[in-house]
């Protein structure tokens, strides 16, 4: 039986320097050590590809799979930021309300943060 698939997506450009972001998450030993991401469990090392840091995390919970990536790349007026999200499974109809509520707005703490 095919499980349903919840995905959301959010960007924002900021003029905060993209050095000095790649320059702080590379410092930190989980993405969970900023006060905006403590509320996300299971995050995966910080990786940088073709200029492109990527925070990810991915885990179960309630019988869903949650995932989701933070994507930064080099902008010419700062650093753009792309939040992508996926819930997949059938307890993803409960749980998207609590995930929309951690997510909400997740960009914008996570530049105060920085």
């Amino acid at each position: 039986m095919r499980q349903p698939v919840f995905t959301f997506e959010a960007e924002i450009l900021t003029d905060a320097p993209f050095e000095q972001i790649a320059t702080r998450l590379q410092g930190l030993a989980s993405p969970a050590e900023l006060r905006s991401l403590r509320a996300f469990r299971g995050w995966l090392p910080v990786t940088v590809a073709a200029e492109t840091l990527s925070l990810r995390w991915e885990r179960s919970r309630a019988g869903a799979l949650e995932q989701g990536a933070i994507l930064i790349r080099p902008d010419d007026r700062g650093a753009h930021l792309r939040l992508e999200g996926r819930l997949k499974g059938w307890s993803g109809f409960l749980l998207l309300g609590l995930l929309r509520w951690r997510t909400d707005r997740l960009l914008d703490r996570f530049v105060e943060d920085l």
